[in-house]
């Protein structure tokens, strides 16, 4: 029977707006424990489910345990506030994806981020390194929680868990959390050309899934 993926935790200093939210992630999705204090047993689970029934199960453990283990303290590094992967070996090539929700706050004067501004920002930016210019893409897009800017490019990167560089479809959302300084950044990749509409697609559903909740207490 395959082990249970106890719940994924979220680190207490991970910053994160004074306000409620919920988001959705696709089921087939996993979520990642991103709480140092309990991800060594969430590992534990995920890989005795994924390996399962594997020949070689017992060899491929340690390597893949010490990559995803790089992943989870990465993640933690960049104080991203959860993340989820596809990962899903299809006539033996590795696909794969990602999502993460990240929270950002802003050192502006006055009540909210100025969406227009935000726009002319990821326009103007200059290239990341790896970028392609010629494939970015920056729009503002209406949302259940209000307007955002959604950005889609493509980068040369060096995935998690991948030794080698490789282009990368990259789709990211900047939502202004209602009138306050901060932003949640939603960002999707995926380095496998075939998921490269449905990975966006996933971005754009996630984005229109997110709503804040203020609290009495909130400011």
């Amino acid at each position: 029977m395959a082990e249970t993926l106890p719940p994924a935790g979220y680190a207490a200093g991970t910053p994160r707006p004074p306000i409620g939210f919920s988001i959705d992630v696709p089921d087939h999705w996993t979520v990642l424990d991103l709480n140092p204090q309990t991800w060594d047993d969430w590992l534990y689970a995920f890989l005795s489910q994924r390996l399962a029934g594997r020949p070689n199960a017992k060899h491929e453990r340690g390597p893949a345990r010490r990559a995803l283990l790089d992943l989870l303290r990465q993640l933690h590094d960049q104080k991203v506030f959860m993340a989820a992967i596809l990962a899903a070996d299809v006539g033996g090539e590795l696909v794969s994806a990602s999502a993460t929700l990240a929270w950002r706050k802003l050192e502006l004067s006055g009540d909210g981020i100025p969406l227009v501004g935000l726009h002319q920002v990821y326009s103007r930016a200059p290239a990341s390194p790896g970028e392609d210019l010629d494939a970015r893409r920056v729009e503002i897009k209406e949302l259940p929680a209000g307007e955002a800017v959604k950005v889609a490019t493509r980068e040369t990167m060096q995935l998690p868990t991948l030794a080698e560089l490789r282009p990368v479809a990259l789709t990211q959302y900047f939502v202004p959390v209602l009138d306050t300084n901060w932003l949640a950044v939603i960002t999707t990749t995926t380095g496998n050309p075939p998921l490269e509409p449905g990975v966006e697609e996933i971005a754009d559903t996630m984005a229109k899934s997110l709503t804040f909740t203020r609290g009495q207490d909130d400011r």
